[in-house]
């Protein structure tokens, strides 16, 4: 049986949810969220949509964690949204808590899951909630490289080699050939939220792509927050890196030694800003 849970059923779990029923053949969605309603809303929502579609996928929706027992992969969305002129890591100290109390309802109930975490900072949201849970390091990952390389290829107008490693955030650097293009794309998403709010479509599109990879053991090599032990010569950290991807989460991390530098100074920035909120 392959069954996804998502955490947090606002715009961005909700979104990702309905892409998976789309465009992969589901036995089961749960969506957790603590307003309940709103959780079991959108799983009545999904189911009309799944039949509308032809899809025979049980969807459930609630705020027991219970729901989530025997899924495949749990996507964590749950946190506050960026707003206009706050960057990513603006929100650690607020989504830090939310981490704590996620991990604490994913506690019992995970099982074998892999864990997608897409709220951000995604790196240091990733971290925490490895460090929280003491869950395997290949089992969790972080949401922030695929979508970060999408938001690169919209710019160039079509898809290339390039990829974009390091911090979802400032520091995020390309390692290709676009190298001219770093500026440009970091303000791309706030582009998005100063006109409409929040990003939603671009991170449930990619949310798809890493899923996809688990789900069907692609071992495909995406850019993906990790996290490391050794590799880049950095332990005890959460940054975006290229791994290659399967059912079983992480099955290796790739080193390119031409990215190297640019990795450790966006881990160098991360380890400061959990310093600086005493996480």
């Amino acid at each position: 049986m392959v069954k996804v849970g998502v955490v947090g059923a606002g715009r961005v779990g909700s979104t990702a949810a309905y892409t998976l029923l789309a465009l992969i053949d589901l036995d089961e969605i749960a969506l957790v969220d603590v307003l309940g309603d709103l959780a079991e809303g959108e799983a009545l929502d999904l189911m009309h949509a799944a039949h509308a579609l032809g899809r025979k996928t049980r969807i459930c929706g609630g705020p027991d964690y219970s729901l989530l027992r025997g899924s495949s992969l749990i996507i964590v969305t749950a946190g506050a949204a960026r707003k206009p002129g706050m960057s990513r890591l603006d929100l650690l100290k607020t989504n830090a808590e939310i981490m704590k109390q996620v991990a604490a309802g994913l506690r019992n109930v995970y099982g074998d899951a892999v864990v997608m975490v897409v709220s951000n900072p995604v790196d240091l949201m990733t971290y925490l909630l490895w460090k929280e849970l003491g869950i395997p390091r290949r089992r969790i990952m972080g949401m922030g490289g695929v979508l970060d390389t999408a938001r690169l290829w919209s710019i160039l107008g079509h898809k290339s080699s390039d990829i974009v490693l390091g911090e979802h955030g400032d520091s995020m650097f390309i390692h290709g050939e676009h190298r001219n293009l770093e500026e440009q794309l970091r303000g791309q998403a706030m582009e998005v939220i100063r006109r409409k709010g929040a990003t939603i479509y671009g991170p449930a599109a990619s949310i798809y792509i890493q899923a996809r990879a688990i789900l069907t053991d692609s071992r495909e090599i995406l850019p993906v927050s990790a996290i490391l032990d050794g590799e880049y010569g950095l332990r005890d950290i959460a940054v975006g890196v290229p791994a290659r991807i399967g059912r079983e989460g992480i099955i290796e991390i790739i080193e390119y030694e031409d990215a190297r530098e640019g990795i450790v100074r966006s881990a160098s920035i991360l380890r400061k800003r959990l310093h600086e909120a005493g996480c």
